[in-house]
C-alpha cells in the first residue's frame, strides 16, 4: 500500500479550503464556498494529476 497525498480541509470565513499534498511534494490548494464544490475540484484534478 502507497499513500498518494494527503488532504486537509479547512473553514476559512465563508470559504471552504482543501489542500491536498502529493507524494512528489506538489501542494495544490481548492478554495470555494460551496463545500461540494470544493471537493469535485480537487478529486478532478487529482484524478488527472494520479492517472499520468
Amino acid at each position: 500500500m502507497e499513500t498518494v497525498c494527503y488532504i486537509e480541509i479547512i473553514k476559512d470565513g465563508r470559504d471552504f479550503v482543501a489542500r491536498a499534498q502529493l507524494s512528489s511534494g506538489a501542494v495544490k490548494e481548492y478554495r470555494h464556498q460551496i463545500f461540494e464544490d470544493v471537493l469535485t475540484e480537487m478529486v478532478i484534478d487529482l484524478q488527472e494529476e494520479l492517472s499520468e
